[in-house]
């Protein structure tokens, strides 16, 4: 991919986990920021916002970070796990589902007396990550990727949420949560859109042949 493509993944990835961010965070927020708005308090509201948006600006940052980990993970482990590569996947996704739902939130849930009001997040987890990993393996005809899908989607997703969610303030956990989703499941679905877009690009600048 071109480098003209590569900034403009970068860019339209960091403008919706602004976008996202700031969405959200005006829902969870909305006594502390979004209620300023209407009282006329104008320059809270402008402080308020402007931190959010550059948490926004973070979270995006750090699941791009993650995403091209992924990149670089999936083929490594090809090459040394071979035909156990997918086996070994399942078992880190089977990991990471246990480490979201018993070590991360249902403790928490247990010792705040509303696991529900914890527990339900790796549900929406679990469910957008297979969700977003059946519509990967249809885009791509000619062979099975659901379960890398599934990794990046499950596993890679809980990584890019540990510096997020290691709070006990739900509304930190609500916009987290929600701004990585769409983020991952952007990357994992539009990249293929952007590399042959790039090759295009390339073929309609003369760089290469259309084969």
């Amino acid at each position: 991919m071109s480098s003209k493509f590569v900034v403009r993944f970068y860019f339209t990835t960091l403008l919706i986990g602004v976008v996202v961010a700031t969405i959200v965070s005006l829902f969870t927020e909305y006594e502390n920021v979004t209620s300023q708005l209407f009282r006329g308090h104008f320059a809270e509201f402008f402080v308020g916002l402007v931190w959010i948006i550059g948490y926004g600006l973070i979270i995006a940052t750090v699941a791009q970070v993650v995403f091209y980990i992924y990149l670089f993970i999936n083929p490594l482990g090809l090459g040394i796990f071979r035909s156990f590569w997918p086996y070994v996947q399942i078992l880190l996704i089977m990991y990471a589902i246990f480490d979201l739902f018993y070590l991360r939130f249902f403790k928490v849930g247990r010792d705040h007396g509303s696991t529900f009001e914890f527990i339900w997040i790796p549900i929406i987890v679990v469910i957008v990550g297979f969700v977003i990993a059946y519509f990967k393996n249809k885009q791509v005809t000619n062979k099975n990727v659901f379960v890398p899908s599934l990794f990046f989607m499950i596993f890679m997703t809980s990584l890019t949420l540990l510096p997020f969610i290691s709070v006990e303030d739900t509304t930190w956990i609500y916009r987290s949560i929600f701004t990585v989703l769409v983020l991952n499941a952007y990357q994992l679905l539009r990249l293929p859109k952007y590399i042959e877009a790039s090759k295009e690009d390339k073929i309609a600048r003369g760089v290469t042949k259309r084969k």
